[in-house]
């Protein structure tokens, strides 16, 4: 009898030391998903926050081209300018008040005074 009490008692002490066991094995399992959860949620809002930065970088370029382009566009259309003889003739007259010879130039003293005053 007393065999069958021991053999009682060391198959109850057997089935809680399984079941410590098998609680520490699926604790272990939880922290251990818990952390690469948490290390991959660690990742990806670092990348989300690395994308972000490069998106706002890239806006800001692709408004510097889009600048620069406009004055591409400007520059061409001045040097398309300066092959049109009127023009050059009329940046002759404006900028660096020349005349033809032989021409005569009026000036308006009213507006000669008009800006003077200014």
């Amino acid at each position: 009898m007393n065999e069958i009490k021991k053999s009682k008692q060391s198959t109850a002490s057997d089935k809680k030391n399984t079941a410590r066991k098998i609680d520490v094995k699926r604790l272990a399992a939880v922290v251990i998903g818990a952390v690469v959860v948490i290390y991959f949620s660690c990742t990806i809002i670092s990348q989300q926050s690395m994308i972000n930065k490069k998106n706002k970088e890239i806006n800001a370029l692709q408004e510097e081209i889009s600048q620069a382009n406009e004055d591409a566009d400007k520059l061409k259309s001045e040097i398309d300018n300066l092959q049109d003889p009127e023009y050059i003739e009329k940046i002759a007259r404006e900028r660096l008040g020349l005349v033809r010879p032989n021409e005569r130039v009026f000036v308006d003293s009213n507006k000669s005074s008009e800006n003077s005053g200014k």
